[in-house]
């Protein structure tokens, strides 16, 4: 095999490939994002392109996207920035499942790691019937109703880093992505854990109130 040495080589787009030519992963800058490929088209045309982001794209030994590494920021005229970079896993035919993350709104924080459901049915279906019912002549509380139906198993299971509100916390969440258990330890180093009914009322917490 042939190899040659570089001291340096600057591209903004660089595709790495498999021996026939497909595309395996993808480093990319934000003039060049790649499309949301699955099944061979992309699922999301346009979706992507006004991102401020560059970073690297996964894809698997279908040529699908597998999940990726982000990174970017914004800052308009008077100062106001969004800084963000996340570290996500896809699951098969679908959206994420495991995702590292960091965000930042002019200093206003949250960053850790998060797990996710997401159900069997492909996403490049449910983007399809998605559409079909927002083009439909049915009324607007119908349309929610299903598109709510629609997008049933995919939820957020669990968090564990800091909140925009300083807390460092561990969150686990129910099938339906409402909070049942909570700790954290708060901007002032006091320590709490909480368990949460289904509709979010705290049952019982430690330390237990006086």
């Amino acid at each position: 095999m042939k190899r040659e040495r570089f001291e340096r080589i600057d591209v903004e787009n660089l595709n790495i490939v498999d021996k026939d030519g497909n595309i395996k992963m993808t480093l990319f800058n934000k003039e060049s994002i790649p499309p949301a490929m699955m099944d061979g088209e992309d699922i999301l045309p346009g979706h992507r392109k006004d991102w401020p982001i560059s970073g690297i794209m996964f894809y698997n030994g279908e040529g699908d996207e597998c999940g990726g590494l982000i990174f970017g920021s914004e800052k308009d005229e008077n100062g106001h920035y969004k800084s963000s970079a996340s570290l996500t896993f896809d699951q098969y035919k679908q959206d994420e499942v495991v995702t590292m993350s960091y965000y930042n709104e002019n200093g206003v924080m949250t960053y850790g790691f998060k797990i996710k459901d997401r159900p069997q049915i492909p996403l490049s279906e449910q983007l399809k019937i998605l559409q079909e019912i927002n083009e439909s002549n049915k009324d607007t509380e119908t349309k929610k109703k299903e598109i709510d139906a629609l997008w049933e198993g995919s939820t957020q299971r669990a968090f564990m880093g800091k909140n925009e509100k300083g807390e460092v916390t561990i969150c686990l969440m129910d099938s339906k992505g409402k909070q049942r258990i909570r700790m954290l330890v708060d901007k002032n180093d006091n320590p709490k854990m909480e368990f949460l009914d289904g509709n979010g009322h705290v049952t019982y917490k430690l330390p237990p109130e006086l």
